[in-house]
């Protein structure tokens, strides 16, 4: 969007933004609209048969998997509203193949997810027309077909359904079901021996596996709450109706679920027990069910599935075609999956692509597809959790209006249960070990694809909008420390800065400068600036006396090329100089370092130098570094110890009372680690601000060294306030450490 207000007379100084007009009402139903689709109607009879009476315990359980997996969208979607759903968060968090196979899945499950709602209404299409003379299973695959055939059409023609249709159809199947459970409790409580048909055998006639089976199998049915989330910029308080709609959504619907699959077992009396009765009807079960205990129940149920099912493919078809176009557009698949049709304005052909994929899947078996679907959506989700954690630890400065607490504890209960329930799905459902060897085959699939095409026209896309154009560096491997340079003064500050932490480990210095050129110029518009950007490293390469190198890159964006340079040089630290409060709303400390702090693989260093004459640096500096533990917190220490070898260094807490005294000594014993053999005091100080206790304490050294935190008291280190107090109240040297921590540094965190 940042280009659309050229020219256009519209005052550069006005905030210009989507009118947040939903409520915390809209946004909910909006989300049971969502997760009360084709899945109640045709899985209700086929996971009763596999679960027993427990399906009720299955549906139940799900919720609660489902709610902790939906926390991890709204705080990702809080946090990055301008992705809009799970493959641009993993791919601008891990990037490379997560990157790819979040959009692969995203893709692939959207477009099963569509043959799942397909086959469903051929199925119901198919029991309203028994009276022709064909096959029924015939005439339900010519209606799955036929009906994905149609509405990929109209999404070609690029005609969408209106909000009154969306609010009718969610009304119209919420009605359907509410009828269906009041006739349905009706007609259990009138039987004295009701409870029989919760306990015939057993409530639980599989055992437990048959619940987890159950619940993979139904697990797609609760996927919808990622559509609350990314209509976060149209609501009203997103930071607090985001979070509440997304359960109450969520539980609205499992309630619904719970007490349909109630009406359905306890209602029908038949020679063998009902969850069997319903078992052996499969997706017709609801249907049968619904004809035996009201009047009209069969077609209101058939008129329900169908038209909520003509509602859920219009809309995934919509959603499968724009993941296509956006990995295309991304290099990730082919790039003709981004072409715009001339006169429709639609993806043309990423629809295409994506109704072969949904057209095949929808002539197999309804279990095949459901199971296909929610093996899918388990990766993608897994994914999520995944990215929910590594942001936590490697980008701890985002602002969050909604936090999941407990992580990491939440995000990997998430994970585990929903391998669990996948394991169960595959192993105790019909073909689920042949739909699995399907999955496993399309996911290889999708990785020489990957290694055969993405990252080749990834890293071309790169080079197109990165150009190195000088280049000279030490032969000899040491520590590598790479500097951003720009402004003449910060660029002799900064490699001075540099030049201590080299001398102490041994290392090189790489200074980097960017000359950048517009979007719409091309690089070799840049050329004319290159003599003048050598003359500027060069200077500033012979005022420091550590092996050093220097590069100079053209580019259209100065993170994409300091990125590119990282992945290219592989630096052990990287440095970068900043001037302060940024005010960029999008931002937190800038346009560049942003980014750079979300997805450079290296320890990053960002630096905002005292005010004042430039520091003379030395080995016997005094340091503060107030710490909350963690990672990025010992990097600081690290960092210090080059600082400090014959001066001093503080370590500083600050609580709340006296009970956060023992908090303090475990956080002191893990960030003293890397300085043992120096001078090191340790402060616990107790205030209610934080920033002022650091403020005050900060005039007796010569460096402050945070590492970014997660910890309560530092919690706003990088949200504004440190930035715009710290450093508004002194002027001393701030320096912001942010290690980098892989997904194996989370999971089994290194010692020092």
């Amino acid at each position: 969007m940042s280009g659309e207000n050229k020219n256009s007379g519209v005052d550069p100084t006005i905030e210009v933004g989507l009118s947040r007009e939903l409520g915390l009402f809209d946004i909910t139903m909006l989300g049971i609209a969502a997760m009360i689709g084709a899945g109640i109607f045709a899985l209700t009879g086929i996971a009763a048969g596999i679960a027993g009476p427990a399906l009720i315990i299955a549906f139940f359980l799900n919720g609660i998997i489902a709610t902790l997996t939906s926390l991890a969208y709204a705080e990702l979607g809080s946090a990055m509203p301008e992705a809009g759903g799970a493959y641009p968060w993993v791919r601008e968090a891990m990037g490379g193949f997560f990157g790819f196979l979040s959009g692969w899945c995203c893709w692939t499950a959207q477009c099963i997810a569509c043959s799942l709602y397909a086959v469903t209404f051929g199925a119901f299409l198919s029991e309203l027309t028994k009276s022709i003379p064909l096959p029924q299973t015939l005439l339900a695959k010519f209606f799955s077909v036929a009906i994905v055939t149609l509405l990929a059409y109209i999404n070609y023609r690029g005609v969408k359904e209106s909000g009154r249709v969306g609010g009718f159809v969610t009304v119209a199947k919420l009605v359907i079901l509410l009828v269906f459970i009041v006739f349905g409790l009706y007609a259990t409580f009138r039987r004295p021996d009701w409870i029989k048909a919760f306990t015939t055998p057993s409530f639980f006639p599989h055992g437990f596996a048959g619940v987890l089976a159950a619940m993979g199998l139904t697990y797609i049915a609760f996927e919808g709450y990622d559509i609350i989330v990314q209509s976060g910029e149209e609501v009203k308080e997103p930071e607090k109706n985001i979070p509440k709609a997304v359960v109450l959504a969520l539980w609205v619907s499992v309630s619904i679920y719970i007490l349909v699959a109630f009406a359905a077992i306890g209602s029908v009396q038949t020679n063998i027990p009902s969850w069997m009765y319903l078992g052996k009807l499969k997706e017709f079960g609801l249907i049968k069910v619904a004809d035996k205990i009201m009047p009209l129940g069969g077609f209101l149920i058939i008129l329900g599935g169908l038209i909520s099912t003509v509602s859920a493919m219009n809309a995934t078809i919509y959603s499968s075609s724009r993941v296509a176009f956006a990995m295309g557009r991304d290099n990730y698949l082919p790039s003709f999956l981004a072409k715009i049709h001339d006169k429709n304005r639609t993806p043309h052909l990423a629809t295409l692509f994506s109704y072969a994929i949904i057209a095949t899947m929808a002539v197999l078996p309804i279990e095949v597809v459901a199971t296909a679907a929610d093996i899918m959506f388990l990766t993608l989700f897994i994914l999520v959790n995944l990215v929910l954690i590594v942001l936590r630890y490697r980008r701890p400065d985002i602002k969050r209006p909604f936090k999941v607490p407990a992580v990491p504890w939440i995000p990997l209960a998430a994970i585990i249960l929903q391998l669990i329930i996948g394991y169960f799905l595959v192993t105790e459902i019909k073909h689920g070990d042949i739909v699995l060897g399907g999955t496993a085959l399309w996911m290889l699939f999708g990785y020489m694809i990957y290694a055969g095409y993405s990252k080749k026209e990834i890293g071309k896309k790169i080079e197109k909008e990165v150009r190195t154009i000088y280049e000279e560096r030490p032969v000899e491997e040491r520590f590598k420390i790479l500097v951003p340079v720009a402004n003449p003064v910060m660029a002799e500050r900064l490699a001075k800065f540099a030049e201590i932490i080299a001398k102490s480990r041994g290392g090189e210095v790489i200074l980097l400068n960017i000359v950048t050129v517009p979007e719409q110029t091309p690089l070799s518009a840049g050329m004319k600036y290159v003599k003048a950007a050598r003359e500027f490293l060069n200077q500033i390469m012979n005022k420091i006396d550590v092996p050093k190198g220097g590069i100079i890159k053209i580019g259209h964006r100065n993170a994409e090329a300091i990125l590119n340079t990282v992945d290219e040089v592989k630096p052990d630290l990287l440095i970068m100089g900043w001037r302060g409060r940024t005010f960029r709303k999008d931002f937190v400390l800038g346009s560049t370092i942003d980014p750079i702090l979300v997805r450079a693989n290296c320890d990053v260093a960002i630096v905002r130098f005292e005010i004042g004459e430039s520091k003379k640096w030395n080995d016997r500096c005094k340091i503060l570094i107030p710490t909350a533990g963690g990672p990025h917190a010992v990097l600081s220490a690290e960092l210090a110890r080059d600082f400090a070898k014959n001066g001093e260094v503080t370590l500083m807490y600050v609580g709340r009372d006296e009970k956060s005294k023992s908090i303090a000594e475990k956080v002191f014993n893990e960030t003293e680690r890397p300085l043992k053999g120096l001078k090191v005091n340790r402060k616990f100080v107790i205030s209610d601000n934080p920033v002022n206790a650091i403020a005050r304490e900060a005039k007796d050294y010569d460096l402050v060294m945070l590492g970014a935190s997660n910890k309560p008291f530092l919690k706003n280190f990088l949200l504004g306030l440190f930035p715009e107090k710290i450093v508004r109240r002194t002027n001393k040297t701030v320096v912001m450490t942010r290690r980098f921590v892989t997904l194996k540094d989370v999971i089994k965190p290194k010692k020092n």
